[in-house]
């Protein structure tokens, strides 16, 4: 597993941030069922604040995990009284998803990495800044618009078989925002769930790959290893990737890289120079030895599955 633990990104659905979440898909189901046209847009932009926020800061995340992992390696090789320039500043993903802006997640992420990763840093903090700011993740919230858009033509569709007249609903007290909001709770929350779950994973490893393809970081950990849950709910095509290692910069992770499907709970961990020797990983050239792709491993049937997400997101670094 990763040395900077993210699961508390992803299921920690109880954070200040997962709870906009919730109440921005809500708020959109509701206005559109209300047919409130200027209700609706507010409503659209508040979604597509909250989602661009979340996966923002999520990235932000991925990449300080990579950052540590490159920190603690070039610490070990350090003596007693030189490790101090590598020490790496104890940071709180609940403290980074609920209290701070998105633009101090952003300096964060410089400040508290040593001084000898800085750079690195430095160059993914502004990539990210640069691409978040110019809305690259607007397609995440269209696609949830579109869901919560179809759910609420279901609910129109139920008014009208009840005999209220379309241009009516919202305006009936037979069918007004209380009772939406109390039709709609447990769908809405379930969705936002999933969606909150998905998009997060898919921005940790954007911010993974963006950060571990940066030249200084690629030379301390140069490859990623798959890694599944492994438990019950592991789903099949997910599990046989289990164990992939491959280069940083492969492009079979195009395909492969996590998540493989909704609330996928696959990650990527980084490994070292020394790991990849260590179990025979590689070759002459010192180049990784990538991982036979087993039958079955990909992403599930269905699932719009957007490549190694850093590039999908606007491009690599």
């Amino acid at each position: 597993m990763a040395e900077f633990d993210v699961d508390a990104v992803l299921e920690d659905i109880n954070t200040r941030l997962a709870a906009r979440y919730i109440e921005a898909f809500r708020d959109y189901l509701v206005a559109v069922v209300l047919k409130n046209k200027p209700q609706t847009r507010a409503a659209r932009t508040r979604l597509e604040e909250v989602v661009t926020e979340s996966m923002g800061k999520a990235e932000i995340l991925g990449a300080l995990s990579t950052l540590r992992r490159a920190s603690s390696i070039l610490a070990a090789n350090l003596t007693t009284d030189r490790r101090r320039l590598i020490t790496f500043a104890e940071t709180s993903t609940t403290k980074i998803l609920s209290s701070v802006t998105f633009e101090q997640s952003v300096k964060d992420l410089v400040d508290r990495v040593p001084v000898t990763l800085r750079n690195a840093a430095e160059r993914t903090a502004g990539r990210i800044a640069q691409l978040y700011g110019e809305g690259h993740v607007v397609a995440f919230a269209k696609s949830a618009e579109a869901e919560v858009t179809k759910r609420a033509q279901e609910l129109i569709t139920k008014a009208a078989r009840e005999g209220i007249p379309e241009r009516e609903v919202g305006r009936s007290l037979k069918f007004g925002v209380d009772r939406v909001r109390k039709e709609t709770a447990a769908w809405t929350e379930g969705y936002a769930r999933m969606a909150f779950r998905t998009n997060l994973n898919t921005a940790v490893t954007a911010g993974r790959f963006r950060q571990a393809n940066d030249p200084d970081i690629k030379a301390v950990t140069p490859a990623f290893r798959f890694t599944a849950v492994g438990d019950s709910d592991t789903r099949s095509n997910h599990g046989a990737a289990d164990g992939i290692i491959l280069a940083v910069d492969d492009t079979e992770w195009r395909r492969l890289a996590p998540p493989l499907g909704y609330n996928c709970r696959c990650e990527v961990d980084e490994l070292t120079s020394a790991d990849l020797r260590r179990m025979g990983r590689v070759d002459k050239a010192g180049k990784v030895i990538p991982s036979r792709i087993p039958p079955g491993a990909g992403p599930d049937e269905g699932f719009r599955h957007g490549g190694r997400p850093d590039i999908a997101l606007g491009g690599a670094s």
